[in-house]
């Protein structure tokens, strides 16, 4: 079905979106049917309706998710850099919106946003270091009394607030994680949200906006061949936050299930401990139960001269030159649960290329600090590290 300009305005506006209200946009432009027939390419489908948003919201603060998980790929040895620039991995709209001249974007290297309009500044200001957690952008909009989820394209189950709430119900298939990276060439903590790896815990809001929908809190119209969507992010919030009192897999995909047992078949456990991973110790957080299926480092003369990976190793399959692996091989064993990488105890090798393997597992479990981390280098000051792994920015965001 065809629409116009004027179509996606009309629409906007009767969902209830009003010129000063602050708006969480998630996009599928391409289900919303044909467009104009002068509409020959995606940045023009872009700019028909960002310019369409813009003169229905001319006081108000645009907001589009540029989710680029770009610490996920970090390692110690090879940080990766979150910066103004970094591509989102969500779509065409989110990059065409980062291109516009008056767009701010916040500083989360894992689910950062585009801002546009008047007090883009002010809300993206002092956000701390956990994507979904006290002082995140999350936060500060399930707050606010004019702040809207709209989508356009896709349905009532996007939400943008989905870990938040999980976070504040303390569902038991996720769990805090630590990673590091640079941000604009700084080395930075940072803590992410993540799911325990078993398919209950996928995210599932599909029953969240059905009902939400049902109790009139998402409001609807039609356009082309799909529907804009638009929910006051407070009342959204509030209407979940009950749902998760009563089931903390209302979120999920589920069934419930007992998570520390089921990752116990899949991770061999040497030993039980007394912290669950992903609790906050003072300033400590517990880290992952870590094993591995199997683990080599193999010269290229067919000798194998490594099974002995670093304890919380990650998962890797690569080949390496003699002197890319310097990084990664030590005489004495490592643990690299708190700087993300891989490596070997191994203690001479000759000089050729290797390929390095390493299957390894994480799992949140029980965690017995003084067994499991017997091999942190400086354990007597990590405390001392730790006391900043919490971080506000002042200025939470790029120009």
């Amino acid at each position: 079905m065809k629409y116009t300009k004027q179509d996606i305005i009309n629409a906007l506006k009767n969902v209830g979106i009003q010129k000063d209200d602050t708006v969480f946009f998630s996009t599928s432009l391409g289900m919303v049917g044909l467009p104009p027939k002068e509409i020959k390419t995606q940045d023009e489908l872009n700019k028909l309706f960002l310019d369409a948003i813009r003169e229905v919201m001319p006081d108000g603060r645009i907001i589009v998710p540029t989710y680029s998980y770009t610490f996920g790929k970090s390692l110690a040895s090879n940080l990766a850099n979150f910066t103004k620039d970094v591509k989102a991995e969500i779509g065409p709209f989110p990059n065409f919106v980062l291109q516009q001249k008056d767009v701010i974007r916040s500083i989360d290297p894992f689910m950062s946003v585009a801002c546009i309009g008047k007090g883009c500044k002010e809300l993206l200001s002092n956000l701390s270091n956990i994507s979904y957690g006290e002082g995140s952008l999350f936060e500060k909009l399930v707050n606010l009394e004019n702040a809207k989820c709209c989508s356009i394209g896709l349905g009532p189950n996007w939400t943008p607030f989905i870990h938040y709430a999980d976070y504040l119900a303390k569902v038991p298939h996720r769990y805090d994680k630590l990673f590091w990276g640079e941000i604009d060439g700084i080395k930075t903590p940072w803590i992410y949200s993540v799911r325990f790896v078993g398919e209950e815990s996928y995210p599932y809001a599909h029953i969240a906006g059905r009902e939400a929908e049902e109790a009139g809190i998402w409001r609807y119209g039609n356009i082309g061949r799909a529907r804009i969507y638009s929910a006051t992010c407070k009342e959204y919030f509030s209407f979940v936050m009950d749902k998760l009192k009563q089931n903390p897999w209302y979120l999920a995909k589920g069934p419930a299930i007992d998570v520390i047992e089921k990752e116990k078949q899949r991770v061999n456990y040497l030993n039980e401990g007394n912290f669950i991973t992903g609790e906050w110790i003072d300033n400590f957080l517990v880290p992952e139960r870590w094993g591995y299926k199997e683990a080599f480092l193999i010269g290229e003369d067919a000798k194998t001269y490594s099974t002995a990976p670093w304890i919380h190793s990650v998962s890797v399959d690569k080949e390496l030159s003699f002197d890319e692996l310097q990084n990664h091989i030590s005489y004495h064993q490592k643990n690299m649960f708190y700087n993300r990488d891989f490596g070997f105890v191994v203690r001479e090798l000759p000089k050729q290329n290797y390929r390095v393997v390493i299957k390894s597992e994480f799992a949140k479990g029980t965690v017995d600090i003084k067994n499991d981390f017997a091999f942190i280098e400086e354990w007597i000051d990590i405390s001392k590290y730790d006391q900043s792994l919490k971080r506000v920015f002042e200025k939470g965001y790029f120009r």
